[in-house]
């Protein structure tokens, strides 16, 4: 009896260790437990074995089906789409953990959706608009040094200054703010420190006294203002007004970026008041802020988010030295990038259809069904899965929605109705070439360009000029800001030294790309009406002669009605995570803002990289290559400034937005604080 006793307490022992085997290989194989990486290196997320779905796991008799295939459908092929592909289908298409990823975009290309393009009729490249790379796009950089075929320095053009200008005229050129040789990338043991002081020239004198400085107090010295003056007279941008500037920064101390509680605290309020409070100049806000806001959150400021607002210049000028440094693709995004990067994708199995509308998603005994809509008029196509990961825009994402109750059912997506879009225009116009051919310009791949002579002088600073609002009183401008694109200095196919070796005198054409933000008063315009538009606008940011319409060899105008996320007062509020539920996923640019620093086509890579970590820690994947990059850490400047406020906002909290540092000591001393 005893030894009968000892025997089963053996075997219960033994059944014990085998039964917490697994979770002690789980254990053992958790990133979070062992340190991380190093930042630019790709770390696998590990997770448990692959866990399917009942229905998948367990056949009619109940036995178990774990070599069946978990099938992943991804609904749109932007950055977010091709990124979540890329991170899960690295290490789990074949093997043990065979996944099938199937990529629906509804475009006939497929490749880049919106931020791609195509050849038109004439075998002219075209883009829905031009995409910069920001100098802290570290998630965007590291997934296209993953790309077979792609090098990054042959893709992108060196960093390249950009132009601002406002309804009054030129405002500032925003030059370079980190030379190559400064960056930690290329020179470790030099990053952070002061620059040599190589000679006594003013730009030499200024860099070397705003490397002393935190952002954004070094802009001002970097940055080159336009010395006219306006009709009055007057100077554009005093050094009151300058200063004046220095009344934002309780509120970008205050508000941290990463923070779901700091979101909530300025989302619900207009970037308006945020200015107001902060007691920006008239002159600064009309110069510089509201051109900037025309053209990166793409609102007027009672429109935009305050925390919006804050988030968009952190990320894309404030938040490190050289944020706003920007690189621009040496042709189109679609065959410079997207093209090799469907073939990487499609050698590993995964299936990228195009022309696939999707029309509504349900729930079924397996999964999900996807409805198609049919793009010829015959029947519709459906495809069943067992997880969908929604890569589209907001509005797209709502009108999704409201037609499938697999998404509607869902709490994270009960305010995609009240989500908004902007409206965008791209006007690409291929003009017969100048007789003189213009050289030596700054900025950009290339120093040469066959524009109208008077316009390449305008545009001798850059290749590429910033346009707030209301340009020139032009109606249709009101609230439509722009940018204007020497296409010659910037891709490969255009430039002076392609034509010479390759294209004939009589084909070669000079090419102005137009792209207009908030385009709601001129979308419904025929093809010609905007381009001529576009002549006049361009016509009166530089003040010069307006380009004849005889001159227009060809052009393509495309429109993105209401296809860009709009970040208005609340507008974070109703951002879902990157997990709306079970087998169901969303990632873009306008997913999870209160999560990672980032804008944009950054952080639609991130929100990827997300969700391709969720899908892996629901289903078991145990390859995929997840890791998000950290945004930028705080300068010790800005954490000293984020201390402070912490400090006040326990002791005094503001009833709203926080006031800027004089208006707030002169409240505590009149005892009116913040009406």
């Amino acid at each position: 009896m005893a030894m009968a006793k000892h025997l089963l307490r053996k075997r219960m022992l033994s059944a014990l260790v085998l039964a917490l085997l697994p979770f002690a290989h789980a254990l053992t194989q958790n990133p979070t437990i062992h340190s991380r990486a190093r930042i630019n290196s790709r770390v696998k997320c590990s997770a448990p074995r692959l866990r399917l779905p009942t229905a998948l796991s367990e056949g009619a008799s109940g036995a178990s089906s774990i070599d069946k295939k978990l099938r992943v459908v991804v609904v749109g092929g932007g950055w977010a789409g091709y990124s979540f592909c890329e991170s899960i289908s690295t290490n789990n298409i074949s093997g043990d953990n065979d996944v099938e990823i199937t990529l629906l975009d509804a475009s006939k290309q497929a490749k880049g959706g919106l931020a791609g393009g195509f050849r038109s009729s004439s075998g002219r490249p075209v883009e829905a608009g031009i995409h910069g790379f920001w100098r802290e796009y570290r998630n965007t950089f590291d997934i296209m040094e993953g790309i077979e075929g792609v090098n990054v320095d042959d893709v992108l053009g060196d960093f390249t200054p950009s132009v601002l200008y406002s309804k009054n005229g030129k405002v500032a050129v925003a030059p370079v703010l980190l030379e190559e040789e400064e960056t930690e990338e290329k020179n470790p043991a030099k990053y952070g420190k002061v620059p040599t002081l190589n000679d006594l020239s003013e730009k030499s004198l200024r860099r070397a006294i705003a490397a002393n400085l935190p952002p954004p107090l070094d802009l001002p010295l970097l940055a080159e203002l336009d010395s006219s003056k306006t009709s009055q007279g007057d100077s554009k941008l005093t050094p009151v007004d300058l200063l004046s500037g220095l009344g934002l920064l309780g509120a970008w101390a205050d508000f941290e970026q990463e923070s779901r509680t700091s979101w909530e605290r300025y989302d619900t309020q207009p970037a308006s008041l945020l200015f107001e409070k902060a007691g920006i100049a008239d002159a600064l806000y009309e110069e510089l802020v509201s051109p900037l806001l025309h053209v990166l959150p793409m609102c007027p400021a009672y429109d935009c988010s305050a925390a919006a607002a804050l988030s968009c210049f952190h990320v894309f000028a404030l938040q490190s030295r050289g944020a706003f440094d920007v690189r621009w693709c040496r042709g189109s995004i679609s065959e410079k990038i997207f093209e090799p990067w469907q073939q990487q994708l499609e050698k590993r199995g995964v299936i990228v259809q195009g022309g696939s509308r999707v029309s509504s998603i349900e729930k079924n005994d397996s999964g999900y069904k996807i409805q198609l809509d049919s793009m010829d008029g015959g029947e519709n196509d459906t495809i069943e899965c067992d997880a969908v990961v929604l890569a589209v825009g907001a509005t797209a994402a709502g009108r999704l929605a409201s037609s499938s109750s697999a998404i509607s059912s869902l709490e994270g997506s009960k305010d995609f109705d009240k989500l908004r879009g902007v409206t965008c225009v791209a006007v690409r116009l291929f003009l017969k070439p100048s007789a003189t051919i213009t050289s030596n310009l700054n900025g950009g791949s290339y120093s040469e360009t066959q524009l109208p002579q008077d316009v390449a002088k305008a545009m001798s600073d850059s290749p590429i000029t910033v346009c707030g609002a209301d340009i020139g009183g032009i109606d249709e401008l009101k609230e439509t800001g722009f940018c204007i694109y020497d296409l010659q200095r910037m891709h490969n196919e255009f430039s002076v030294d392609y034509y010479n070796k390759h294209v004939e005198e009589k084909d070669q054409v000079a090419v102005l790309e137009v792209d207009f933000y908030r385009a709601n008063a001129f979308v419904d315009l025929d093809d010609d009406q905007i381009s001529d538009l576009a002549l006049r606008a361009v016509s009166a940011a530089f003040g010069t002669a307006k380009i004849d319409s005889d001159d227009i060899v060809d052009a393509v105008v495309l429109r993105a009605r209401n296809a860009v996320s709009h970040f208005s007062p609340k507008s974070a509020l109703y951002s879902p995570d990157v997990k709306l539920g079970d087998g169901m996923y969303i990632c873009g640019d306008w997913v999870d803002r209160t999560g990672h620093a980032s804008w944009s086509t950054e952080k639609s890579v991130v929100t990827a990289r997300q969700a391709a970590a969720a899908l892996s820690r629901e289903f078991g994947l145990k390859g995929s290559q997840s890791e998000v990059i950290p945004a930028a850490k705080d300068t010790a400047q800005l954490s000293a400034l984020r201390q402070s406020t912490r400090l006040l906002r326990n002791v005094l909290p503001p009833k709203t937005l926080p006031p800027s540092p004089w208006v707030f000591a002169k409240q505590l001393l009149s005892g009116d604080r913040d009406p």
